[in-house]
């Protein structure tokens, strides 16, 4: 059986559309990835706000960065949880999450 995993994104950014629809497409098989706008009426229920990735899976509920590495973790960049690689990894989340407006005007 499938692990269930619940992603909430913003879905008024036009680059955390992309992320989740390109991590959709990397997630391995032995996970069932549904994503949720983080502006829809069940994100506002949980009291997520849309300023923060969120991934439920059925052990726990990762924000943020812990959500990135998550969901890293199951595609083929999985080496890039590494702890090696983290520091990295969690300069260009915080840069990217800090300036994902911009961003996503350039794109």
């Amino acid at each position: 059986m499938k692990n269930r995993w619940i992603l909430f994104f913003d879905g008024a950014c036009p680059l955390c559309t992309k992320y989740q629809t390109k991590i959709s497409q990397l997630s391995s098989n032995n996970v069932k990835l549904t994503t949720v706008d983080l502006n829809s009426h069940v994100a506002k229920s949980k009291g997520y706000s849309n300023n923060k990735l969120v991934l439920e899976t059925p052990e726990k509920v990762y924000f943020g960065f812990g959500a990135c590495i998550k969901l890293l973790s199951k595609t083929k960049y999985s080496w890039s949880t590494h702890w090696v690689f983290r520091p990295a990894v969690f300069v260009g989340y915080l840069f990217v999450s800090a300036n994902r407006k911009l961003i996503s005007k350039l794109l």
